[in-house]
């Protein structure tokens, strides 16, 4: 069990054509024994259709936000939430790893693609295996950062 704490980000409101790859990667995640702060983002009811108020979501998150240790961005779609979720945990120090899939990689913003800080690192994937075993050798705590 590794205890490392992972926000994992991923559009909610807008385009979710990458969820079903957002479930797999929250269940591969907790399979390694990272603690994942935001199961609610592989559900299929949002947040606010279940009664939560805007504020209420963004005073959860960001108390989630302060409490993890990485946080996980599945960016291949657009999302302004994960935008500010992003750097919000960067000007925090804190290690973003984004993932884009190969294909959409181009319609990623131009932002997030020039990010160059050392606390972030955008991974193209070509399937959620293929994000999975590139998150394990890049997550704190997995065998090949220790």
């Amino acid at each position: 069990m590794t205890g490392v704490k992972v926000y994992l980000a991923a559009p909610m409101r807008g385009d979710r054509s990458a969820l079903a790859n957002v479930k797999k990667l929250l269940q591969a995640l907790e399979e390694r024994g990272y603690v994942v702060l935001t199961k609610h983002v592989a559900d299929d009811v949002l947040d606010v259709e279940k009664g939560m108020t805007p504020r209420e979501v963004f005073e959860r998150d960001i108390r989630l936000l302060e409490e993890a240790d990485v946080l996980v961005a599945e960016v291949s779609y657009p999302s302004l939430g994960v935008g500010f979720e992003i750097a919000y945990f960067l000007l925090r120090g804190k290690p973003v790893i984004a993932l884009a899939l190969r294909e959409r990689l181009e319609s990623v913003s131009a932002m997030i693609r020039g990010i160059t800080w050392e606390n972030f690192r955008l991974v193209a994937y070509s399937d959620v295996d293929e994000a999975i075993e590139k998150l394990d050798s890049m997550l704190p705590g997995s065998v090949d950062m220790q």
